[in-house]
C-alpha cells in the first residue's frame, strides 16, 4: 500500500478508536481508559517483539519512542482539561489543525517544499479539520483555548517522533512510545486518586460496560499508529501527517451511523473539502 493510503487507513482507525474512546469516557474518566487502552496496546506490542525478534534498538529509537509517548500522554492531558473548561468546538478544531501543522513545517527543513499543487491540499485540509472538529459553543475560555493549543503541539511532536524513532525499529519505536503514554496515564490516575474530587470509574458502573470499547480504543489506536508510522516512512512526513490528521471525520461518520448523529452544515462541508485535499496531495 502506497504512503497517502496508509496515511487514510490510519485516519479511519484513529477516527473509529476515538469514537470508541468517546463512548466509554462517559463511564469512566479518562485516565482510567487511557491505562486500559494504552496498556493493552503495549502488551500487543510486548508480544509482537516476542515472536518477531527484531533487532535490539538503537539509543535513538529508544529517545524517540519515549518522547513520542510522553508528548502523546501530555497532550491528551491538556486535551482534556481543555474541553473541561468549555469551548469544546474551539479547543477541539485548534487541537486539531496544530497537530498537522507541526510536522508540516517540520518537515520542510527536512523533506524540502512539496509541490505547489500539495502545498494547496494542506491548506484544503488544514480548513476541512477545522470544519469538521468546530462545533459552536456559547462559552470561550481563554485557558481553555490555551490547553487546546498545548495540545495540539504535543500531538504534533508525537507524530514527528514517532516519524523519527520508527527510522530505526517501527515496533521498537511504538514500544517505546506506549510505555511513555502509559507512564503519563498512570501518574494523572494516581494524581485523581490522591484529589479523591473525581472517581475513576462512575458509580454503578459495572466493568464490562468499560472493558470491551476501552479495549477496541486501544487496539485501534495502536493500529492506527502503526499505520501513520509507516506511511510517513514510505513518503513525506508532512503528506503522511496531513492525511492522517483527517480523522475527526472517520468519528463524526461512526456517530451519524451508529448514533443517529446529525452532522452540521460546517461539518458537511468539511468532509467534502477533505476528499478535495486527499485528491490534491495524493496527485
Amino acid at each position: 500500500m502506497s504512503g497517502p493510503g496508509l496515511a487514510l487507513g490510519a485516519a479511519a482507525v484513529w477516527g473509529a478508536s476515538d469514537f470508541c474512546g468517546g463512548l466509554v469516557t462517559r463511564r469512566a474518566s479518562s485516565a482510567l481508559i487511557v491505562m486500559i487502552a494504552h496498556g493493552l496496546g503495549l502488551l500487543l506490542l510486548l508480544l509482537a517483539l516476542a515472536a518477531f525478534h527484531p533487532a535490539v534498538p538503537q539509543q535513538q529509537t529508544v529517545i524517540y519512542g519515549l518522547l513520542a509517548g510522553l508528548a502523546g500522554g501530555v497532550g491528551l492531558l491538556f486535551l482534556y482539561q481543555g474541553l473541561s473548561l468549555g469551548s469544546m468546538g474551539l479547543v477541539a478544531a485548534l487541537s486539531g489543525v496544530l497537530t498537522a501543522v507541526v510536522p508540516v513545517v517540520a518537515s520542510l527543513f527536512s523533506y524540502g517544499r512539496p509541490t505547489v499543487f500539495q502545498f494547496a491540499g494542506f491548506a484544503v485540509a488544514i480548513a476541512a479539520i477545522w470544519l469538521i472538529a468546530y462545533a459552536p459553543s456559547a462559552e470561550v475560555h481563554p485557558h481553555g483555548l490555551g490547553f487546546g493549543a498545548a495540545s495540539g503541539v504535543c500531538f504534533g511532536f508525537l507524530l514527528y517522533f514517532l516519524h523519527l524513532g520508527g527510522k530505526g525499529g517501527l515496533l521498537w519505536a511504538l514500544t517505546f512510545s506506549r510505555i511513555g503514554s502509559v507512564a503519563c496515564a498512570v501518574a494523572f490516575g494516581i494524581y485523581i486518586a490522591w484529589r479523591g474530587n473525581t472517581p475513576l470509574r462512575s458509580p454503578g458502573v459495572r466493568w464490562m460496560n468499560i472493558l470491551p470499547l476501552a479495549t477496541a480504543a486501544g487496539l485501534l489506536d495502536i493500529s492506527g499508529n502503526l499505520l501513520y508510522t509507516a506511511s510517513s516512512l514510505a513518503g513525506r512526513l508532512d503528506v503522511a501527517a496531513i492525511l492522517s490528521s483527517l480523522y475527526p471525520a472517520g468519528t463524526i461518520l461512526l456517530a451519524i451511523w451508529l448514533l443517529k448523529e446529525r452532522a452540521t452544515r460546517s461539518q458537511k462541508a468539511g468532509m467534502a473539502l477533505a476528499l478535495l485535499a486527499v485528491a490534491m496531495i495524493s496527485a
